[in-house]
């Protein structure tokens, strides 16, 4: 079929498929405590409204990286927020590009519950990441 038709059949793009966000935690889930599982609700669903509020929950992946290492990933994430030790050679809370990714590192999730300055720290480079 013709794809000018097609474009003058469907003027109107019906709806985008986006690839969720990755949220990269170190420990496994069922380690995560209330409290850091609470702190994770509040930072999606902050970036939930930010990015698109009718996205809903499958606008975020959470996978268990008990290291973090890309290179074994067949698809590789557009962005990625992880929460777990210090990756050396790159920084916290800030906007980092690894071949196609986007990625976020911040502490571990207990690590940020007594933080404020840092959650404030993250939020920035979450809005630099969504912008």
């Amino acid at each position: 079929m013709n794809d000018h038709l097609l474009e003058d059949l469907f003027t109107e793009e019906l709806y985008q498929i986006r690839n969720p966000v990755t949220i990269g935690v170190s420990r496994p889930w069922k380690e995560i405590t209330t409290a850091e599982k609470e702190l994770l609700t509040k930072i999606t669903e902050a970036l939930r409204q930010r990015i698109n509020p009718a996205l809903g929950l499958n606008a975020f992946r959470i996978v268990h990286m008990p290291t973090f290492d890309l290179s074994t990933w067949h698809e590789k994430p557009e962005k990625l927020i992880y929460f777990g030790p210090s990756i050396k050679g790159f920084s916290l809370y800030e906007l980092v590009t690894v071949g196609h990714t986007n990625i976020v590192f911040a502490d571990s999730l207990v690590d940020l519950i007594p933080h404020e300055a840092n959650r404030t720290k993250l939020w920035q480079a979450l809005k630099q990441l969504f912008a």
